[in-house]
């Protein structure tokens, strides 16, 4: 059994004895306090006062030592002993175990920096797609308030004019009989204007009161063979009686009645009487069919007949074919 009188141990620490009087000693000063001038684990230096390592965070252990006394009594100095002791032992045991260490973790933010590895064949820019349209082209957005123009299409070319060109010296007096008595210069019948206009005459019939048929006609040199389907003829003189031949021969025919002609179209009395639609009469026009022929002509002939209602002279004032 511990008495009071028994001496106190404290872990670490010499053992303490009271003199044999049991009465203290008084002392000059308090017992200096262990001191180590370096850390223990990064072996950085430390000052006194210090508890924790300024460079690794590592926590010192707490000093220990036991304060000087000037006087104490003797029962005073066995209560404070015990008592001391016990509070040194619990303090000790605490100090003996460290702290754990704090780690502080510190994120610095870093920018990557992208570095082609040749510089040569990085484009600086995405390349554009040659399907895009430019921007200036686009057609704008429509909600569906406002109508999108849409752009007219383009007129559709007009057919080629199938009016048959004829040259200037196409046209010429076809007279196999010479019952001609006068006529003008046959280029004006097919020229682009309608005036001045060719005419030819016959003389008047040797029989009074009996008309005599002209029998004189205008041939047409078509240039080369072509397929005719109708003509048009201007006329300031009505009344006459016309029939169209045509042949495939480079020169015609100098008779009417060589079988190399063949009848192509007839028209009586042109501009004096109406005829089913083709002929009206009073217009000074004659739009006469030529059958739709297939057959391809190089000469063509108006072969006049009956002569105009005012005497024995045609005038035609502009004459045109058509493929």
């Amino acid at each position: 059994m511990t008495s009071l009188l028994d001496p106190v141990v404290i872990p670490g620490e010499a053992e303490f004895q009271l003199p044999g009087d049991g009465i203290l000693a008084p002392s000059s000063g308090d017992v200096p306090q262990s001191f180590d001038s370096a850390c223990t684990v990064c072996g950085a230096s430390r000052v006194e006062g210090q508890d924790w390592c300024l460079e690794c965070g590592t926590a010192f252990a707490a000093q220990r030592g036991i304060p000087g006394v000037q006087t104490v009594a003797l029962a005073g100095a066995f209560t404070l002993l015990m008592a001391g002791g016990a509070v040194a032992a619990g303090v000790a045991a605490i100090n003996d175990t460290l702290p754990p260490r704090k780690t502080e973790v510190k994120v610095v933010a870093q920018t990557a920096e992208v570095v082609a590895e040749d510089a040569a064949v990085v484009p600086l820019e995405d390349p554009v797609p040659s399907d895009v349209v430019p921007f200036e082209d686009a057609v704008p957005f429509d909600s569906g308030s406002t109508p999108v123009p849409v752009p007219a299409p383009e007129p559709t070319p007009e057919p080629v004019d199938p009016v048959i060109a004829l040259g200037a010296d196409a046209a010429s007096l076809y007279d196999p009989e010479g019952n001609a008595t006068s006529y003008n210069e046959p280029e004006k019948a097919v020229g682009e204007k309608a005036t001045p206009s060719w005419f030819v005459a016959t003389a008047p019939g040797v029989t009074p009161g009996v008309t005599d048929p002209m029998n004189v006609g205008l041939n047409v040199d078509l240039g080369g063979k072509k397929t005719l389907t109708q003509l048009t003829l201007t006329t300031v003189t009505p009344g006459f009686t016309v029939t169209v031949l045509g042949t495939t021969t480079t020169d015609p025919p100098q008779s009417v009645d060589d079988p190399a002609w063949r009848e192509l179209g007839q028209a009586v009395s042109v501009d004096s009487i109406s005829t089913g639609g083709s002929d009206k009469a009073g217009d000074k026009t004659l739009l006469l069919s030529l059958g739709g022929q297939s057959k391809k002509y190089r000469n063509v002939v108006l072969w006049f007949t009956a002569p105009p209602s005012a005497g024995p002279k045609v005038r035609i004032s502009q004459l045109k074919f058509y493929d």
